[in-house]
């Protein structure tokens, strides 16, 4: 194998691990961030849906939207700025007195004692729900965005396990990647610096080092 083929499969390798590097921060800094702040919002305002940047994911619990979404699926919500401006159609998620999530959609607008009230229902139920929805109790509006189970596995990431799988796993990984590949870089500069000594070494024997010869080997280690 040629000196030229070994530097190019270097380089190759090398390339491929910083592609995968990125690739990992890619996929897991997200996921950690978001979890980190969700959770943090959890605590900080227990009496609110947990959002960012005005957005939050809210878990199905029963099919009484069905066919729109199911049991187990994770909706986006917008945060409502004008509740006002809500209609009849418009699907809602609102904190009932117990502090529960449901998503209803609007099948009325009403009016009681001069504030304005939501009659909500579920699309797969017969009737209305009991109680009006009031403007504060809307933590917002369905934004059409549901994918399906994906609930599921978000209340799995909320126990012990869940965190350690999602939070805990992931950033050991990357602190993981970090230290296998500054070892890699290492062991490739090492082996090039041997490689450059074994050439000056064949060039000594062979009476001594070329005029210019010097010039043309690098100690830079490869790329």
């Amino acid at each position: 194998m040629t000196a030229t083929t070994q530097q190019s499969e270097k380089r190759s390798g090398s390339v491929l691990f910083n592609v995968i590097g990125v690739l990992l921060c890619l996929i897991f800094i997200p996921v950690i961030l978001v979890n980190l702040v969700l959770i943090a919002k959890t605590y900080t305002d227990p009496d609110h849906i947990p959002s960012v940047a005005g957005f939050s994911p809210v878990i199905c619990l029963s099919g009484s939207m069905e066919p729109t979404f199911s049991t187990g699926d994770m909706i986006l919500i917008r945060h409502v700025a004008d509740p006002a401006a809500l209609e009849k159609g418009d699907v809602i998620c609102y904190l009932t007195g117990e502090g529960i999530a449901v998503t209803h959609t609007i099948v009325q607008v009403t009016d009681l004692d001069g504030q304005v009230r939501y009659v909500t229902q579920g699309d797969a139920n017969n009737t209305a729900d009991q109680l009006a929805v009031s403007p504060d109790q809307i933590e917002g509006v369905y934004t059409g965005v549901h994918i399906p189970k994906l609930g599921s596995l978000a209340m799995f990431m909320q126990t012990t396990t869940g965190m350690l799988l999602f939070i805990v796993c992931p950033l050991l990984l990357l602190v993981g990647w970090d230290i296998l590949r500054r070892r890699m870089d290492a062991k490739r500069e090492a082996q090039h610096t041997r490689e450059l000594e074994e050439r000056l070494k064949e060039l000594e024997s062979a009476g001594g080092t070329a005029p210019g010869e010097e010039a043309k080997i690098s100690r830079e280690p490869p790329q």
